[in-house]
């Protein structure tokens, strides 16, 4: 928003209020909201018109989870800013960047599909913590076929009131819930509590209690949702819905909400989303059915 003072005096800079913290995830959300009701779109509409102008095409509820809060790809901010200026009818021409070019270039001389390979849309966030609990919460919701919870403990799962509910949802319509934690009997956790500076035991009995959790969430689903533990020391926590992904790698020596997570979807990073899957399928084929 722009405001035409009358003199240099009235203009304020919001940037010299320390308490001023411009909301840019709502911004970049509210740019792909705004476009699609300028054009009267349904999300598979809008979908389709954004993979007219950016070489690939989201999903109808990808668009819908970027206009819910997901952080959309800076592309799609861009294409989006280029539909909410244009007047209905108008055709647009966006220019091209020299980076842009060059990538055209090598598409048409090697092909789309090797191009591909070379190129995947993630969207980054520096710590595991700056992920509102919503957000975590809205990757699982809805899921019908994959759900997944995976790493140490996922305690934040294990006590919100919101997730026996979606768990529930889940497994009655069909989608596969499973749950992937650490034996809260290896030694390795007593190792990590070294690793992050906790009282011996701390992590064993975050784990403990996640169990507990679960354990009445899968009395109430029944056979549709299982959980394992496995040994080892932990690589990456993989939460998935269907075909979104949070993926935390675990930095040693640093707690789990201060290390880097990365969002994945798999029409927009088919070989990270892979690789991660098969990650939590090669571990989960190794751990073993948790009993209480």
């Amino acid at each position: 928003m722009c405001v035409v003072a009358d003199s240099p005096a009235d203009v304020v800079s919001l940037g010299a209020h320390s308490g001023y913290r411009p909301n840019f995830r709502g911004l970049a959300s509210g740019q792909v909201s705004a476009a699609r009701s300028k054009l009267g779109l349904t999300h598979a509409e809008f979908a389709e018109r954004l993979g007219g102008m950016l070489g690939w095409t989201p999903s109808a509820a990808v668009v819908k989870r970027w206009e819910q809060g997901s952080i959309p790809p800076g592309d799609v901010v861009l294409a989006a800013a280029v539909i909410s200026q244009a007047v209905p009818g108008d055709v647009l021409t966006v220019p091209l960047s020299p980076a842009a070019e060059r990538r055209a270039g090598l598409m048409s001389a090697i092909g789309p599909a090797l191009v591909h390979d070379i190129s995947e849309a993630v969207t980054p966030y520096a710590d595991r913590g700056l992920i509102a609990r919503q957000q975590w919460n809205e990757i699982i919701r809805g899921a019908t076929s994959d759900l997944w919870l995976s790493g140490m403990a996922e305690f934040g799962y294990a006590s919100d009131d919101e997730v026996p509910d979606i768990l529930a949802a889940a497994t009655a319509n069909g989608c596969r819930v499973k749950i992937l934690l650490l034996n809260p009997d290896s030694p390795v956790t007593k190792e990590i509590d070294g690793d992050e500076g906790s009282p011996p035991g701390t992590l064993a009995t975050r784990v403990l209690a996640a169990l507990a959790r679960f354990g009445q969430m899968r009395r109430a689903c029944g056979a549709g949702m299982a959980v394992r533990i496995y040994d080892g020391y932990p690589t990456a926590s993989i939460v998935r819905g269907d075909g979104m992904m949070l993926v935390t790698p675990y930095l040693r020596f640093f707690i789990g909400s201060n290390s880097p997570t990365f969002e994945l979807h798999a029409e927009l990073a088919a070989k990270m989303f892979s690789r991660y899957a098969r990650l939590f399928e090669s571990t989960w084929t190794t751990a073993k059915d948790w009993t209480p």
